[in-house]
């Protein structure tokens, strides 16, 4: 009976130590638990990472749109590098109508850092008449020309193009509904001068 009992309490202290060991170390259990619950609601976690690489390209078209837009670019400077009035209108679109966080302006780069000075201080001494109190949007210089053109420019192309535009007209309708050349003024089929009652 002793030895018996001294058995059971060999298997037992096996048993024990054997499910100590299948315990694993301790965050085994739990890993198992996230691990099945992120099967569980497989494609949901991952789905949100696959949409961020999709549209991360069109981020980068939108920020670089906004840019190209915000550019204050050669043909807005006159010969001494002030703002021509195209210039300021383009200024003033920015400081008041961009949305907040796209009210940046981009001076395009000069011939020479002379040139470039001067044009950055153009822009700050328009800024500032413009807003004479506040935050001011930041300034920054940028080598990427916009493509754009010159007022004088746009409108020689348009009055060219109006010179050269033929006047609209209808061609002559030659439809069903059109009298015929040949039909006699005195009436239709079956109806003449001669018929009386």
């Amino acid at each position: 009976m002793k030895r018996r009992m001294t058995n059971a309490a060999s298997v037992g202290l096996v048993l024990v130590s054997g499910l100590t060991a299948f315990a694993g170390p301790p965050g085994f259990w739990h890993s198992c638990g996230v691990d099945r619950e992120r099967n569980n609601a497989w494609p949901q976690p991952f789905r949100s990472a696959d949409a961020a690489a999709v549209y991360a390209p069109f981020e980068v078209m939108k920020v670089n749109g906004w840019k190209t837009f915000n550019t204050i670019g050669t043909c807005f400077f006159a010969e001494n590098q002030a703002l021509t009035e195209a210039g300021k209108l383009r200024l003033e679109w920015i400081i008041f109508q961009a949305p907040q966080e796209r009210k940046q302006v981009f001076v395009m780069r000069g011939k020479s850092s002379e040139s470039t000075a001067a044009r950055v201080e153009a822009v700050q001494l328009a800024i500032s008449e413009m807003l004479p109190v506040g935050d001011l949007p930041q300034i920054y210089i940028t080598d990427v020309e916009p493509s754009a053109s010159s007022g004088q420019y746009q409108t020689a192309v348009n009055r060219a193009m109006d010179r050269t535009t033929p006047n609209p007209r209808l061609p002559v309708f030659k439809g069903l509904n059109t009298p015929s050349s040949n039909s006699s003024s005195s009436g239709g089929a079956g109806g003449g001068s001669g018929s009386g009652k």
